[in-house]
């Protein structure tokens, strides 16, 4: 319970939701006890959203796996042979993270940091394909010794907020966690022809866990 308690992120990415609410808890307490009950559920809400588990690749792991960058639902899985995806990538694998998936994003490979850019953007739903290219979006940009790929964190219509801990030149494991988006979103991992990719679509994943594909 402690470690849950001390690794929850609603006291660091969640620090202006927590005020807020609070500021309405002691309003309603005083003024409107029935806004209080709502209060309370969302303050629970909060504490499961910014959840931050402890995670380690599935059995069968090694160097040359890739690990799921989030959690959620694979929407998609594009193969171009020709490479002509953004950043001229032969595969596009997008998950979308409901409200009631953990948020935080992990490293797939192991390697550093090339580039991080962010890109503002719309806001549309982010399971729709589109929201990939038109949405507010960061890619961090990986190179890993058995090639490059690049992890997108897009927010969705409720989620506004992109967090990323980590910047170009840093040196990264697998399995680190580099950021975070609030609430909906969805994240897509582009890789190169090198690689293979052993799911689904409408799989479900574990960031940090599952084994998306190899090198």
């Amino acid at each position: 319970m402690l470690r849950f308690l001390t690794s929850n992120l609603l006291w660091t990415e969640g620090r202006a939701y927590l005020i807020a609410l609070a500021g309405v808890s002691v309003f309603s307490f005083f003024f409107f006890k029935p806004l209080l009950y709502p209060c309370i559920l969302l303050f629970l809400f909060l504490f499961y959203f910014f959840r931050f588990p402890k995670r380690e690749p599935e059995q069968g792991a090694n160097e040359r796996s890739i690990i799921s960058p989030a959690d959620g639902k694979v929407v998609s899985i594009i193969y171009d042979p020709q490479s002509r995806l953004p950043g001229g990538y032969a595969y596009r694998v997008s998950i979308f993270l409901s409200p009631f998936d953990v948020h935080v994003n992990w490293i797939p490979v192991s390697g550093i940091v090339e580039e991080v850019m962010y890109q503002p953007g719309k806001f549309m739903m982010a399971f729709l394909p589109k929201s990939s290219e038109l949405n507010e979006r960061n890619d961090i940009v990986l190179k890993t010794a058995y090639g490059t790929i690049m992890v997108r964190q897009i927010a969705g219509t409720i989620a506004r907020r992109i967090c990323c801990w980590v910047k170009k030149g840093d040196s990264l494991k697998q399995g680190d966690a580099f950021g975070m988006i609030k609430f909906s979103s969805r994240v897509d991992l582009f890789l190169p022809a090198s690689c293979s990719v052993k799911l689904n679509v409408g799989d479900r994943v574990s960031g940090g866990k599952t084994i998306l594909g190899r090198f």
